[in-house]
């Protein structure tokens, strides 16, 4: 395996430090995050476009419209 050293702003380098498990190395700290970034653009990728043969979404916006047009209501 190779092995690569980089440098980090002291300030990365301790928000790092700080997200770091009992006995994680830098390395699978690094590989977890990754992954977790990975892994939330993909959810997000699969949910693009769920709504567009919906005819029932259409209406649920409507209804938003409409009751903002509505004045708020007085609390005292």
């Amino acid at each position: 395996m190779v092995n690569k050293t980089i440098s980090l702003p002291l300030e990365t380098y301790d928000k790092l430090r700080k997200e770091k498990r009992k006995g994680e190395s830098f390395a699978d700290l690094i590989n977890r995050l990754l992954k977790r970034t990975k892994s939330k653009t993909k959810l997000l990728e699969d949910l693009a476009g769920v709504f567009k043969d919906d005819d029932e979404w259409d209406g649920i916006i409507e209804e938003i419209y409409e009751d903002r047009k509505r004045p708020a209501l007085r609390l005292l």
